[in-house]
């Protein structure tokens, strides 16, 4: 039975990174926050309903960053990346008003996201905050349409474990923003699925399904 916690795998995680010779990790990139202060989590609640798998996490840790490259020589496809890029904001962070980032006026649909994992400047994933005590999370990236991603905060974590973050891992779920039955496959994705199995071995495609958002 595995009861380490979601910080701990996280740390598993990141020593199975270190001992991986396919990769490297950037170390001016890599820090855990301390856990969430009662006050923060307090302020936190007074906005928001915090589910135990959030009060869980960010009690052992208010946020952390991480980012990886391959070192060995793989094939990619033309604009795209082979790193991974995690981000994963502090819990008053998460909560704030992000007018004039993720929405511009008070009837924009995207006014209620608020980002947990902002791991590149135009692109993040956050949580869609409907009225549910259990949100849903969402791929968004600018000037786009936000995506659901089907799983909740605890769902995402597990997600980022399997994926590490690759880059833009979440289009091989969310799946491109227009379907152009000529090039079904975004290249993120296609650098994911082909990539992933040749730097981690015990990677499964099947983790990650394409969801219809039709």
């Amino acid at each position: 039975m595995n009861d380490q916690s979601i910080l701990q795998k996280f740390h598993s995680m990141i020593d199975s990174l270190r001992s991986n010779r396919a990769i490297n990790i950037d170390t001016d990139m890599y820090e855990f926050n301390p856990p969430a202060t009662d006050e923060e989590l307090n302020a936190a609640r007074s906005k928001f309903n915090l589910t135990p798998a959030m009060i869980n996490f960010y009690s052992e840790a208010n946020g952390f960053n991480i980012y990886w490259e391959r070192v060995e020589q793989v094939e990619i496809y033309e604009g795209g990346y082979a790193a991974g890029y995690i981000n994963i904001l502090p819990v008053q962070e998460v909560f704030k008003d992000w007018k004039n980032i993720i929405y511009f006026s008070e009837d924009d649909p995207c006014k209620p996201l608020h980002p947990i994992d902002f791991f590149i400047g135009n692109a993040c994933a956050a949580l869609y905050l409907d009225g549910s005590d259990n949100p849903e999370v969402y791929y968004y990236y600018r000037g786009e349409k936000m995506r659901p991603l089907g799983v909740d905060f605890e769902g995402y974590l597990k997600l980022l474990l399997k994926s590490r973050g690759f880059w833009y891992w979440h289009l091989a779920i969310a799946g491109p923003e227009h379907i152009n039955p000529a090039e079904p496959m975004s290249v993120e994705e296609k650098n994911f699925r082909e990539i992933m199995p040749q730097l981690f071995p015990d990677f499964s495609a099947s983790d990650f399904k394409r969801l219809n958002h039709e």
